[in-house]
């Protein structure tokens, strides 16, 4: 769903060299649903018409990854992707045998598989019950191969990418949603891909997408708000974790909380032009423990990148996900080059790669 903030922010366009020597804190949910995305036509999102390897899973986000992490090494940079971790009741109903869902479909798929019913492990790979989880399960297993460092958050992706820059361990955070800036990251950067394709009134076209940089404290200045008034304000639009106030958008919630304050200012003093049924006292409560206090990781012993393995990568996307082994190796080869390429530039611009950080969360 991500916050509705867009009409009301500053952004600034810049240069993708703009952005060399930067280590960057992916959120990495997102960027994995906007390469599902890409690859997916007209149909719901757990529809079956995505890119699917010879056993039928979907490698949208193995190609994807291959790319961007290649393409992030040749533009100077080093990402740290930060993953979910314990998904809070508000923001889905979880029941307690998710896992044992996972489990069970995954193996009733390579049951169809070995029995070679190529139409039920389509239909049980692409069901809901598998493919996410199976999804980020693939995306960590590629990104360790590569040599990338990964972040299980205890939370959420989001507010473990905002801590990584408040701790000095990350420069920016790539997101396409908006919850990163309001988690307290200061600096949050958008398009960020070599593709030039987007969806235009619901059809792929290929143009220039400029990539954005959003700045925390020139927004909170502009709007003359602080970040605890930012959380307030964006309850009243809708988040992850609460639902909107029905007729209440963005420059209203702004204007809202600059006049009255707070959220619990703004329910007494127009409770009898909206209805602010959706928020209580532990609504309001909740949502700003998880914006303003998360769960973070406080430590990370060890970051560092390593040369990308090209015989586990040709292993895992040429013999498990059946993929053309020539073009896996092009690839890698490329890969490997730009990962080089990238430690050649820090080290000539005596940039400091973190190898041991000290994470803090802090508002």
């Amino acid at each position: 769903m991500g916050i509705k903030i867009k009409d009301i922010l500053i952004t600034h366009q810049i240069d993708v060299k703009d952005l060399a020597g930067k280590i960057i804190a992916v959120d990495g949910p997102n960027i994995i649903l906007q390469l599902l995305k890409y690859s997916h036509n007209k149909q719901g999102f757990f529809e079956s018409n995505y890119m699917l390897d010879g056993t039928r899973r979907i490698i949208s986000h193995l190609y994807g990854l291959l790319y961007r992490i290649s393409f992030y090494y040749s533009k100077k940079m080093f990402p740290i992707f930060c993953f979910d971790g314990k998904i809070h009741p508000y923001k889905r109903l979880i029941t307690k045998d998710q896992l044992h869902d996972f489990q069970y479909t995954r193996q009733r798929y390579f049951e169809a598989i070995n029995a070679h019913n190529i139409e039920q492990a389509q239909q049980i790979a692409t069901g809901k019950e598998f493919m996410w989880i199976n999804t980020i399960q693939e995306a960590k297993k590629i990104l360790s191969y590569m040599g990338v460092p990964y972040i299980d958050s205890p939370a959420s992706a989001e507010s473990q990418c905002a801590a990584l820059i408040k701790g000095k361990v990350a420069d920016l955070t790539i997101s396409q949603d908006f919850d990163c800036i309001v988690h307290g990251c200061s600096h949050q950067i958008q398009n960020l891909s070599k593709s030039r394709v987007r969806k235009i009134n619901k059809v792929w076209q290929y143009s220039k997408i400029p990539i954005i940089l959003i700045k925390l404290n020139e927004n909170l200045k502009n709007w003359g708000v602080d970040i605890f008034q930012l959380v307030d304000m964006v309850m009243l639009i809708g988040t992850d974790y609460n639902n909107g106030i029905k007729g209440i958008g963005p420059k209203l919630a702004l204007r809202l909380i600059k006049k009255f304050g707070n959220i619990e200012s703004v329910i007494i003093n127009n409770r009898k032009k909206y209805d602010f049924s959706a928020l209580n006292e532990e609504i309001i409560g909740e949502v700003r423990k998880i914006f303003l206090f998360p769960e973070v990781l406080n430590k990370i012993s060890k970051i560092n990148w390593k040369v990308p393995q090209i015989e586990k990568i040709s292993e895992f996307l040429c013999e498990d996900h059946t993929l053309n082994s020539q073009r896996v190796k092009n690839n890698t080869e490329i890969l490997i080059s730009n990962y080089k390429k990238c430690v050649f530039y820090f080290e000539k611009k005596k940039l400091k790669i973190p190898t041991q950080q000290k994470i803090y969360s802090y508002i």
